[in-house]
Parts: C-alpha cells; sequence; structure tokens
C-alpha cells in the first residue's frame, strides 16, 4: 500500500545531514527534501561542501559561495569554503585580523590546515553551528531548516566523530569551546538528523548495511530515515504483474517490431529484476540486523518520464516527499509499470 504521509513533515528537525555513497541521488534527495520544506513555507538553506555547487545548477541560478543565495521561493544553497571560514573564525570571532595576516594566510601554515586530519571538518560543522545557533542573534538571519548535502558516507561520517573527539581531550580556548558546543549541537536529537540515501544496487546495498551500525555507534543514535532512490517498489504496488516477464513481453511484443528492441525490453526489465533483488535484500538484512530505521522507497521518476530533465526528476522526487501517494505516479507513458514478487531469485551472472 502507498503511503500518503507527507514525508517531508516526519523529519521535523532544524539541521538535517544527508548521507550516502556518491552517485546514489544523495544531492537530488538532499535538495528535494529541502524544495518540499520551502513549499510549505519554511525558510530553507541547502549546504554544500563541494568542488563545485550542483544543486544551484537545478535552479538555472549563477553557483552559490561561502555565503547563501536564494535560489528559489524560500530556499537558498550555499557551498562551504575551508579557508572563507577560517578566515570568519580569526577574524569575525575572534577579532584577531592581525595574527590571521601574519600567521594563517602563511602558505605553510595554509598547507597544514588543508592537510590535518578534521581541522576542515571542524570548521564546517562551526558553520553549521553558526547558522543554526547564532545566525539570527548576531545578524538577524534565521532558517527554519537547514540541509546539509554531506560528503560520501567516508568522509560523512567522521563529521560526527571530529568534535566529540577532540572535546574529550580537555584542551582549554577558544578551538576547545567550539570542539564543545558543536558537539553538543550534534548529541542533540531534536536538533539534528541524519538520512541515509542509497540505491537498489549491489554496492551502495553492502556500503549501506556496513555504515549503518557504525553511524549508530559514533552519533549515539540510528539514523532517522533511509530512502532507497530510483526505486520500483511503489510501482509495482501499483501493478503486482509487473514482474513477470511472460506478461511483459506479451504486453509489448505488438508494439516492439524489432528483434533489437525486444532485446532492450530484455535487458530493462532484467535491470529492474536486479533493483527489486537488492532493495528486498536490504530490508531483509535489515531486519536480520534489527536495524530499525525507517526506509523510503523514492520512486525512480525517470520510469515514469525517460525524458524527464534533472529539474523535473527534482520536482518529481519534492513531489512525492509531500504527497507520497499513487498521483505522483502516474503517468500516460508509463501504463504498464516493470517488477517483483519476493520469490524471485536472480542468478549469480545477472548479479
Amino acid at each position: 500500500m502507498i503511503p500518503t504521509t507527507n514525508l517531508a513533515e516526519c523529519i521535523p528537525q532544524r539541521l538535517v545531514f544527508f548521507l550516502g555513497k556518491g552517485g546514489v541521488g544523495r544531492t537530488t534527495l538532499a535538495t528535494s527534501f529541502a524544495q518540499a520544506c520551502a513549499q510549505q513555507g519554511q525558510k530553507t538553506l541547502v549546504v554544500q561542501w563541494a568542488l563545485q555547487d550542483a544543486v544551484s545548477q537545478l535552479f538555472a541560478k549563477p553557483n552559490a559561495g561561502h555565503d547563501s543565495e536564494r535560489i528559489s521561493e524560500n530556499l537558498w544553497a550555499m557551498n562551504f569554503s575551508t579557508d572563507e571560514a577560517i578566515r570568519e573564525y580569526f577574524i569575525d570571532h575572534l577579532k584577531l585580523k592581525l595574527i590571521y595576516n601574519l600567521v594563517i594566510e602563511n602558505r605553510h601554515v595554509q598547507r597544514l590546515i588543508h592537510a590535518a586530519p578534521g581541522v576542515q571538518e571542524l570548521f564546517f560543522l562551526g558553520r553549521l553551528f553558526w547558522l543554526v545557533c547564532l545566525s539570527e542573534e548576531i545578524r538577524g538571519t534565521r532558517f527554519d531548516r537547514v540541509i546539509v548535502d554531506a560528503q560520501a558516507t567516508g568522509h560523512g561520517v567522521s563529521l560526527f566523530t571530529v568534535a566529540p573527539t577532540i572535546a574529550q581531550f580537555g584542551m582549554t580556548g577558544p578551538l576547545a569551546s567550539e570542539c564543545e558546543r558543536v558537539a553538543q549541537m550534534i548529541a542533540n536529537p531534536a536538533l539534528v538528523a541524519t538520512v541515509l540515501v542509497t540505491l537498489p544496487e549491489e554496492l551502495p546495498v553492502e556500503e549501506t548495511l556496513e555504515f549503518m551500525p557504525r553511524l549508530s555507534r559514533d552519533l549515539g543514535r540510528p539514523a532517522n530515515a533511509l530512502f532507497i532512490n530510483r526505486s520500483i517498489t511503489p510501482f509495482i504496488e501499483k501493478n503486482p504483474r509487473a514482474m513477470d516477464q511472460d506478461h511483459v513481453f506479451k504486453i509489448w511484443q505488438h508494439g516492439l517490431k524489432s528483434r533489437e528492441a525486444l532485446r532492450a525490453l530484455g535487458v530493462l526489465h532484467r535491470d529492474l529484476c536486479k533493483r527489486q533483488y537488492f532493495e528486498t535484500f536490504l530490508r531483509t538484512q535489515m531486519q536480520k540486523q534489527a536495524l530499525n530505521i525507517p526506509t523510503i522507497s523514492v520512486p525512480d521518476i525517470g520510469l515514469s518520464d525517460p525524458e524527464a530533465a534533472a529539474p523535473a526528476v527534482l520536482q518529481g522526487v519534492t513531489d512525492w516527499l509531500l504527497k507520497a501517494n499513487e498521483s505522483v505516479l502516474d503517468n500516460d507513458h508509463f501504463s504498464h509499470p516493470l517488477p517483483t514478487h519476493h520469490h524471485l531469485v536472480i542468478s549469480e551472472d545477472q548479479r
């Protein structure tokens, strides 16, 4: 049964981290979630830490920098810069402009800052703390939601360990205070939420199963949700026979005249079978390992509209998060969705 819940309201925290392996659609899901919040009237900021701003491009806007840029109604984007964050910390926060100019801007010190493990992550978290807890008091600006498109899984998880680890060293001074307050922010489940994003494919599923216990251990609580991107489950719920290969080919055999077209249909059907197999495998393993995390199948919008451009896909996912019902899946060009029954078996060569 397809849910009718507004999924954007199921994660009410102000600061939401989207985590996942590179290439699973983490940016799309984070931006869609942010857009869903914005369309509900919440002033929302999407924060990235990337070589190039990918979010603004989805809205045909110029690349955002370290300061937030408006990209749509109630929606802003920013791309974190370590150098800018350090400059702000020493000049604006500590009022140590002379030391910054003489010491921090020294190229050897700059090299050390960028090479030392944990330094950039700490300043990134410090920037998030400022956005969530200080910006309203200091600058009179407040975001109802701050959505973080975190780095790929390996780097993303380190965000939750660096500040508490440094805080345990018992150091004193401004940097120690920064670590302490950032650690307290992360530890607050009413303020901070984490969302995992994966694909129903072998490597992303394996990495997700390895990552979930680690996140629970390092953060002290499980993720708030797991989004399975490009899922075909919502389509199957509309048409349970869609995974029956004979049924599918019978529907299409008169419309597909060439052998190449039928072969392409077979390849597509097998690919969708694999997706459903790995989604079923993921859910089964989570049950076996008692990983009780709310899991949402996000439909592959491209199946209902293969020619949809990135902004259209973004809006389709946004609509799903807001409505989560069958109307999002309706499309005259996709009258026969494809894929499964739980007894489906995928052979080794198909995997």
